[in-house]
């Protein structure tokens, strides 16, 4: 599968940057465990992001480094010099909003401790100088080996938006037209907001990966056209978030439930079929939708105690319409 794939790169280059990083450690004589901490979490998705967190991490590991040797100069070894010298650490690179550092620099802080045998400045910048080693090395692998290609799973997890989004609206009108008045948000719902979200992240996360590697013009307009798609479907799952949150009764008719039945139906064919082609029947169904709210707002009237521009039947047309109107744009989007 495409996202064992992308798994496996990133297991791989963590191997790379801790070999290569411990062997130059070992060649010199420096201890590595710093080092090859350092080059551990160093790895990121992107090397946009490897080369931004990088330029954190160092100074922030020298932050660690220097409270290491404070504390243990005023105390040793001792239960006191490994709590300070990781709160000191933390408080400090919040302070200077070093905060893709603070990790490294706590455990550069806490390792230290055990090892600092009296050559304060020579040990401060021995650790120093490896946890430099560690960040170049797995900044530079992230770059140059195995550059991540998130167009592929992005592609795999739109795919998937689009089955939920079918599944989730499906549940959801159910719920409504049986007037269940103990209907919660659908979980299928979470499931396909996380995962629109998650699409989105990927797309963000290409964006700055192409940054520092060159793209082919079709690699560019295929991922063009996918973020298109994604947008779009974040407007389905607005449209489909409103209707989670529908509790009153609909009373509707046997002919109206038919009506929605049958255009929900139709929709979520349009949203399982790849090319996202619309019928004419659909068409028809839209018309009859269209009709209805029309209907329902030439019908709206004031009661004794509250006043509803937007009844359970009102929002139910209006929403299935906006869906309807998503869909056309996917469809053009496909047609080209």
């Amino acid at each position: 599968m495409k996202t064992g794939k992308f798994i496996g790169r990133r297991i791989i280059k963590t191997g790379i940057a801790v070999f290569i990083t411990a062997f130059i450690c070992l060649q010199l004589n420096l201890p590595a465990e710093f080092a090859v901490i350092a080059a551990i979490v160093t790895i990121e998705p992107t090397a946009f992001d490897s080369i931004r967190k990088g330029v954190i991490r160092f100074p922030a590991s020298a932050i660690g480094a220097a409270f290491a040797v404070i504390f243990v100069a005023l105390w040793g070894e001792t239960v006191l010099s490994y709590t300070l010298a990781a709160v000191f650490t933390i408080f400090l690179c919040q302070k200077l909003k070093l905060n893709d550092g603070i990790l490294v620099a706590t455990l550069t802080a806490v390792a230290m401790v055990p090892d600092i045998n009296g050559h304060f400045i020579l040990t401060f910048l021995s650790r120093l100088g490896t946890t430099t080693i560690g960040i170049t090395v797995s900044t530079l692998v992230n770059f140059l080996i195995l550059p991540p290609k998130f167009t592929p799973l992005i592609n795999e997890k739109l795919k998937a938006t689009f089955l939920l989004a079918s599944e989730v609206l499906s549940k959801t009108m159910q719920g409504i037209i049986e007037s269940n008045p103990k209907r919660a948000i659908n979980p299928t719902y979470l499931k396909f907001r996380n995962t629109t979200e998650k699409v989105s992240e990927l797309l963000s996360f290409q964006e700055r990966e192409w940054k520092y590697h060159k793209i082919k013009i079709s690699e560019y307009r295929n991922f063009y056209k996918l973020k298109k798609m994604n947008t779009i479907m974040q407007k389905i799952a607005l449209h489909i978030g409103n209707l989670q949150y529908v509790n009153e009764p609909g009373h509707f008719t046997m002919k109206e439930k038919e009506v929605i039945i049958k255009s929900v139906q139709s929709i979520q064919l349009i949203l399982e079929n790849p090319s996202n082609s619309i019928p004419e029947d659909h068409y028809k169904l839209i018309g009859e939708l269209d009709f209805q709210l029309r209907y329902e707002a030439n019908q709206l009237s004031k009661s004794s105690q509250f006043f509803h521009h937007f009844t359970t039947k009102r929002i139910v047309y209006f929403e299935l319409l906006s869906i309807h109107d998503s869909l056309e744009e996917l469809y053009q989007i496909n047609a080209y």
